[in-house]
């Protein structure tokens, strides 16, 4: 069982990239908020998962031209087409689909095998927010008052993608287990209530056949070459990463400033705690604890793997953190450390997430 982990830091010196919207308890009902969270008595802004994982999926579409899933609705429920050997995203975001139609009653389900936190301000919002007052006025008559949130922070954020999911798919009666609708699930007679059921199963089967994909009655695995593609597509996307909320305004690149990978053979992510926090007003990275955490976990980190970093120089600088000091405490670790910009270090990643599909 195969992990690639990782954490991320994302510059936002002047930013309002997830917005809570109007504050209904407030009596001004001009101020949009950004979101926040409250943690040990303090509260910081934060950019929600799913708007994370958004701007991931957009940007494997625009720069990796993987084809999206489409969204379908029936009534109150929003559903992708639960095809993961034809659309990628499907396949390493996972999905929830009911078929319920012409005696169909089956739900699939999949896990995502990329796992991945809310990216949390590193200050709190006492230390990084701000209200921008300003009016609207390009109209006749008196101008508009209205407030809007915005901040200036580090936000961080962890992530996990399992390798040996990837292109697996398993067909078993049990709750995220049961991956694919098959033949098996269908009625024996064919109706034209249940015909745009048996169309997608018989279009699951011809990819399969096209892609040459091992079909077996438990679980259906598509080809080396396939999982190794996405796998390290979906690593080498944040390097483009784009999207988030009032660009207009504030245009913040959402691109990783920093950045630490590295396999792990458990469902274990080393770097979500306490390694990158405020101190007295400052971001501080503890290489301390990283290096002693590390350490403990050389049992489950596989024989060969290396710590990536990568960083933006101006951006370390602006921290003042020391990328030299920071090297040689993680190598206490006992790990070989590879160091280098963003680009170079999500390279050298994606290298050992190919080598391990063969």
């Amino acid at each position: 069982m195969r992990f690639a982990t990782g954490l991320v830091l994302i510059d936002a010196p002047h930013s309002a990239l997830n917005m809570l919207g109007i504050d209904e308890s407030l009596a001004d009902r001009n101020v949009t908020r950004v979101k926040t969270f409250k943690r040990g008595g303090k509260r910081y802004p934060y950019v929600s998962p799913q708007a994370w994982r958004y701007w991931w999926r957009s940007t494997l579409k625009e720069h990796f031209n993987w084809e999206l899933s489409p969204l379908y609705r029936e009534q109150k429920q929003v559903f992708t087409a639960a095809n993961p050997l034809k659309y990628p995203d499907d396949d390493v975001f996972g999905y929830m689909r009911a078929f319920k139609k012409g005696g169909v009653n089956v739900t699939v389900t999949r896990v995502s095998p990329l796992k991945n936190t809310p990216l949390i301000s590193v200050l709190p919002d006492r230390s990084s927010l701000t209200v921008d007052e300003g009016y609207a006025s390009r109209h006749e008559g008196d101008p508009v008052p209205y407030s809007q949130e915005f901040y200036s922070t580090v936000f961080k954020g962890a992530f996990s993608l399992d390798l040996d999911a990837v292109g697996r798919f398993t067909i078993i009666s049990k709750a995220g287990f049961k991956n694919l609708i098959t033949r098996d699930e269908l009625s024996k007679k064919r109706n034209k209530n249940n015909e745009e059921v048996f169309k997608e199963v018989e279009e699951m089967e011809r990819i399969a056949k096209e892609l040459g994909a091992k079909v077996g009655e438990r679980e259906w695995v598509m080809s080396d070459e396939i999982r190794k593609k996405r796998a390290s597509e979906a690593i080498k996307a944040l390097r483009f990463l784009s999207g988030g909320a009032k660009q207009t305004q504030y245009h913040t690149d959402i691109t990783p400033k920093f950045i630490l990978l590295l396999n792990i053979d458990a469902g274990i992510n080393p770097f979500i705690s306490d390694i990158v926090l405020e101190e007295n007003g400052s971001i501080k990275f503890d290489a301390e604890a990283l290096s002693k955490r590390l350490k403990d976990l050389r049992d489950v980190i596989p024989k060969g793997a290396k710590l990536y970093i990568g960083y933006d120089e101006g951006f370390v600088k602006s921290l003042g953190w020391n990328a030299d000091e920071i090297t040689e405490k993680l190598k206490e670790s006992g790990l070989e450390v590879v160091v280098g910009s963003v680009k170079e270090a999500i390279d050298g990643f994606t290298k050992e997430i190919e080598a391990y599909y063969g």
